[in-house]
C-alpha cells in the first residue's frame, strides 16, 4: 500500500492560535485521578520502563513493550507473545535493528518506510505472529516513536483515511508539505505544552485522537 490519501486535518492542527491544541495535549499528558494515577493511561506509553527506544533495548522487543501497548487499550495475544519472544525473535529483532532510531518521519524516504523497507517487513512479520494491525502499529511506535506512528481507528476516522492508502506515507507527506508547516506547528504546540520528549508524530496522534473522542467518534476500551 503506497497510495497517499487526502486528509482533512482538524482545525486545531492548523489554526494560527495554538492554545486549543496545547490545552488538549496538556489534558492528555498531565491530568491525574485522585490517587495520582494518569487519567489517560496512554500518557505513560512512551516513558513506561524507560521507553522502548532506550539504548539498551532499542533493537529488542521486551515484555515491557507489551505492557506499554496495553496502556493504549490493546493487548498482544498470548500465542503471539510467545512467537515474538520465541521462534520469531531473531527475525523480528534483526529487522528492528535495521530501522533507524533517531530518524524523524518527516525526513524519512521510501527506503525507510516504503514497500519492502525493514519497517514494512517488520510490520508484516508481526502481523504473521497473530497481532492485529492497530496493536502492531503501537508496538512499532513504542520502538521507533519518531518514525513509526500509532495508527488508531479513531484517528483514521477523524482524518478520513481510506483502507487501501498508506498511513505512514500520507502522514509523512503532510508533515513535509509547505516546507514542514505542520511539523513546525506540532513542535510549537508540543513545546508550549512542556513535552519536549514526546515525538512529533505522537503529538499528532494524541491531538487527533482527543479531538475525535471529544466529538464522539469511536469507542475505546479503558483509559487510553
Amino acid at each position: 500500500m503506497n497510495q497517499i490519501a487526502h486528509w482533512v486535518l482538524p482545525d486545531e492542527l492548523t489554526a494560527a492560535d495554538p492554545a486549543p491544541a496545547v490545552e488538549l495535549l496538556s489534558r492528555y499528558f498531565y491530568t491525574t485521578l485522585d490517587d495520582g494515577s494518569p487519567a489517560y493511561t496512554g500518557a505513560m506509553f512512551e516513558r513506561f520502563a524507560g521507553g522502548g527506544d532506550a539504548t539498551e533495548v532499542a533493537d529488542t522487543f521486551t515484555p515491557a513493550d507489551l505492557v506499554a501497548v496495553s496502556l493504549l487499550s490493546v493487548d498482544v495475544p498470548g500465542a503471539a507473545a510467545l512467537r515474538i519472544f520465541g521462534r520469531d525473535a531473531e527475525n523480528l529483532n534483526g529487522l528492528l535493528e535495521r530501522i533507524p532510531i533517531d530518524l524523524e518521519l518527516c525526513d524519512a524516504g521510501e527506503a525507510d518506510i516504503g514497500p519492502g523497507s525493514p519497517a514494512d517487513e517488520l510490520w508484516f512479520s508481526i502481523r504473521r505472529c497473530g497481532v492485529g494491525p492497530v496493536t502492531t502499529s503501537k508496538l512499532l511506535a513504542r520502538k521507533r516513536p519518531r518514525l513509526l506512528p500509532v495508527i488508531d481507528t479513531v484517528v483514521k476516522e477523524v482524518l478520513g483515511h481510506p483502507a487501501k492508502a498508506s498511513f505512514w506515507l500520507t502522514l509523512r507527506a503532510h508533515l513535509a508539505a509547505d516546507d514542514g508547516r505542520l511539523t513546525e506547528q506540532l513542535i510549537a504546540i508540543r513545546d508550549q505544552a512542556g513535552l519536549p520528549n514526546i515525538s512529533v508524530i505522537r503529538c499528532f496522534d494524541v491531538l487527533v485522537w482527543m479531538i475525535g473522542k471529544r466529538d464522539g467518534i469511536g469507542d475505546t476500551r479503558g483509559r487510553y
